[in-house]
């Protein structure tokens, strides 16, 4: 995928998880799983964010690692972790930290095209 953030004249280039659905013979749910890989070229910056998928046995569902980096400089500037739907704690190389919780987030709709302007590749 790509995102454009136009008021910062930026485009990021990113991969997504894959999905897998899980209970399919009793209560199905659907878990995302492996490494989506972001990427700016104006910035230099870059991520990988690891969704781990939830053991046999025990272990949490929903669960994320991330690390961002600044290519030119060779410099892990930002670690995550956490669940993606719940609290994410943020520690950056000053050794400051953050915790997140996306459940208190405000939802902001999102804005689109019209339709009739959309490219044939694009989608709601």
């Amino acid at each position: 995928g790509v995102l454009h953030l136009l008021e910062h004249e930026e485009e990021y280039v990113f991969t997504l998880p894959s999905a897998y659905a899980r209970s399919i013979l009793t209560i199905p749910w659907v878990e995302l799983g492996g490494k989506v890989n972001i990427t700016c070229a104006r910035t230099g910056y870059s991520a990988t964010v690891t969704f781990h998928t939830k053991p046999f046995y025990g272990g949490k569902v929903h669960r994320v690692t991330a690390e961002v980096k600044h290519n030119p400089t060779n410099t892990i500037v930002c670690k995550a972790q956490g669940e993606w739907n719940g609290t994410l704690e943020f520690t950056y190389s000053n050794g400051d930290t953050k915790v997140i919780d996306t459940t208190k987030l405000p939802v902001i709709r999102k804005k689109i095209r019209p339709l009739a302007n959309q490219g044939p590749l694009e989608s709601r």
